[in-house]
This record gives C-alpha cells, structure tokens and sequence, in this order.
C-alpha cells in the first residue's frame, strides 16, 4: 500500500472471538449440547478448534463418538438457547468494533462475514449495536459453502460490488484465512479469539495483531491515508 494508491475499498468482519468474545460461550454451550445429546464430554482445546464453523457442522463433529443417529436439529436448537440464556457472558471488544467504525469513516463498505447461521444473528446482532456501520452481513444461511470454503467472502464482495483486490478481512480463526485466502482476499488475523496466535502465525496471514488497539490503529492509518489523498487530489485506484 502507497498513500498515493490506498488499494482497500472494502473490510469485511468476522464477528464471533473478533468483535465480540464469545469464546467461553460457545465452548460452554457446545460441551452443554455434547453432554445432553451425546453423553460425552469434549475438552476445551478440542471445543475451541470447532469454533469458526458453522453450528450446523459443529454439532456433527463427533458423532463417530456414538453408535445411535444423533438429532442433529435438536442439538442446534439445544446450543443457540443455552447461548442465548447465558448470553451475559458475551464481551463486546471496544477497540474491535472502533476498527469497524474507523474502516467505514475512512469510505470503506463494511461486511459482517460469520459463521452464525440467520436464526443466530436475529437475536445476536442487536446487541452488537453496528446498525449504521455496516452495508452487508453474510451468514452461514446465506451460502452453500461456508467457511473455510471462500464462498461467504465472494457472496459478500458481490454485495459490496467490489473486487478481491479492494478487500481486507478480518477473523480471529484458521477458518477465516483460509477462506479469505481462497477467495483472493488479504487478511488480517487478530490473536485474541478462538485460535491461539501461533496456530494463526502458521497459516501465514497477511497481519497478525494480537491487541486490539493494534488494529484500530490499523484502520485509523488507512482513513489518515484517505483523508490525505483526498486533500492533496491524488487520484485512487481505478480513476
């Protein structure tokens, strides 16, 4: 990136462990559902791998532990209310969401890319309280193919009306570079969710920011590089 050529147009946000953390939640809730449905109990480490992918694929995971035909749908049912009743828990990252803020100041489109199914965000993204901020959300409702899969990633640059080229997203999982790798996208991998930092270090991200603040800083220099683009006339990418 040059300031006179700033390349990014779009940001796209994974939300589950990189806006919010949600970690603790959703291994409590997936132990929850094991134990109920399953009658086995899942360590931690193995619960938090899961976590990126979609519920519907989570709670099919260790079905090879069982000699009976789980019901798949109750167990989803059983996850979103144990989640939903204990969402208290939830920690909303203020410097996170500030990245989103600062990405759409700078006149960046901004997506919601997640791995929630929609029943999941109808109840989830109020308390997010990003309405304004945002101008897609890709669920994993929304595609055929979710992560690590590149489709929720292409569905959202199509909303955007943008190129790969133009985007960077940001994910606190394997899943999400994976995917947006897939989908040509650079990424940004953050190393206070899921995944421990040197499982994401190994997937060779475009950045890693372990803190917040290193990636509210990060947007706040692409809106510095916007603005002085902006004072001085240089033309931007594709004019």
């Amino acid at each position: 990136m040059t300031a006179t050529q700033p390349p990014y147009r779009c940001a796209l946000f994974d939300i589950d462990g990189t806006l919010v953390d949600t970690v603790e939640l959703i291994v409590r809730a997936l132990d929850h559902t094991f134990r109920k449905h399953l009658g086995v109990q899942i360590s931690r480490d193995e619960l938090r791998r899961t976590i990126g992918l979609p519920l519907h694929r989570q709670v099919r995971l260790f079905d090879h532990l069982v000699d009976f035909v789980p019901d798949h749908r109750a167990m989803e049912a059983d996850e979103i209310a144990y989640y939903e009743s204990h969402r208290h828990l939830e920690q909303v990252i203020p410097e996170a969401v500030e990245a989103l803020k600062e990405a759409k100041r700078a006149g960046m489109r901004v997506a919601l890319v997640t791995s929630k199914n929609r029943l999941e965000l109808e109840t989830f993204l109020p308390r997010l309280n990003v309405n304004g901020w945002i101008d897609a959300v890709v669920s994993s409702s929304d595609v055929a193919r979710p992560k690590p899969a590149p489709d929720p990633v292409q569905v959202a640059l199509k909303r955007l009306q943008a190129s790969p080229s133009e985007a960077i997203f940001v994910g606190d999982t394997i899943y999400d570079i994976q995917c947006a790798r897939e989908a040509g996208v650079r990424v940004i991998a953050v190393g206070w969710g899921a995944h421990p930092v040197e499982v994401l270090r190994a997937e060779r991200p475009d950045w890693l920011f372990e803190e917040p603040a290193q990636l509210r800083e990060f947007f706040e220099s692409l809106r510095h590089a916007e603005q002085e683009v902006a004072r001085v006339g240089i033309p931007t990418a594709g004019e």
